[in-house]
């Protein structure tokens, strides 16, 4: 049995076939595609402790991706550590929808440790107290966290409700663009690693995990972002109602084009500084997005 890259639980591995990658099942770190260049990147690089539990953290939350030479060195080594709060708030927001309804309770499983961002064992227990003692969570039975139930309290359902109505000290910024293989490169080689180097932690709703219609969770990922990236390239409806309902919230939008679409980009967002891009200039894009970002909204907290 094979070892996970960044949890070390014993995971499965599938081959993919003609593709250069495996498909990993781990109980902690949930599904995701590795390349087999990938695999001796990440191998030779020695992660941290804390590089592990990041990346970990963030495989949980963005199922399924497929990670490459290229996103690796380019943002998920390079991961933020969540605030201590803002872990406790994620792992409340775990049980939360692992929860059937209020007064529910339910077991504690690996990925507690994953969507806590915990490096190991005693983190987590910290993360569980604390939810403990500011009466978010009640855990009973058994000795130990593992063997605990977890219930969250009326308090901890109210704090949810808050926290989901606020961004003021979000982190997230929400990529909006055309889920298509053509561009899939600008996403790993310049957007996610400009947000990255701006401070910030990208996020694209095809790259997480969720159970509500996909229409519903980009409105809810979209308000609990602190801004968006739109790229107008094939000109998705989608993309243009991501961008207009962000704008409706006040957030602020960034907003890229590649040149040969320009053409056709909607009179609406012509009077929007827009970035102009193409695929031999990925490296400059990156720069532009990360200064744009930072000369409007100043450097985030990832780093």
């Amino acid at each position: 049995m094979e070892s996970c890259l960044f949890c070390e639980k014993e995971i499965k591995f599938a081959s993919l076939g003609s593709k250069d990658a495996s498909r990993a099942y781990c109980p902690q770190c949930g599904e995701y595609e590795v390349s087999r260049t990938a695999i001796v990147t990440i191998i030779h690089n020695h992660l941290s402790e804390r590089q592990k539990a990041n990346i970990s953290g963030w495989l949980v939350e963005n199922q399924d991706f497929e990670i490459n030479t290229t996103n690796f060195n380019n943002f998920l080594i390079n991961l933020s550590t969540p605030s201590f709060l803002n872990k406790a708030d994620k792992l409340l927001t775990y049980i939360a929808k692992q929860s059937g309804y209020a007064g529910s309770s339910i077991k504690y499983d690996p990925k507690f440790m994953s969507h806590s961002y915990s490096m190991n064992p005693f983190e987590l227990e910290a993360v569980i107290e604390y939810l403990g003692e500011t009466n978010r969570v009640l855990a009973e039975g058994g000795n130990y966290y593992f063997e605990h139930e977890y219930k969250i309290t009326p308090n901890g359902w109210i704090h949810l409700d808050q926290i989901s109505k606020n961004n003021e000290h979000s982190n997230q910024g929400f990529v909006a663009m055309w889920f298509d293989d053509s561009i899939r490169a600008l996403y790993d080689e310049a957007i996610a690693p400009a947000i990255s180097d701006a401070g910030y932690d990208p996020h694209r709703v095809d790259l997480r995990e969720h159970n509500d219609k996909i229409d519903d969770e980009i409105i809810s990922q979209i308000r609990k972002s602190k801004f968006v990236v739109a790229d107008f390239t094939g000109h998705r409806g989608g993309v243009y109602f991501e961008a207009g309902f962000a704008k409706g919230l006040g957030l602020e939008v960034f907003w890229l084009c590649r040149d040969d679409d320009l053409k056709d980009l909607h009179f609406d967002i012509r009077q929007y500084n827009c970035i102009v891009w193409n695929d031999s200039k990925k490296e400059e894009l990156r720069k532009r997005l990360t200064a744009r970002i930072e000369s409007v909204l100043s450097h985030g907290n990832n780093s």
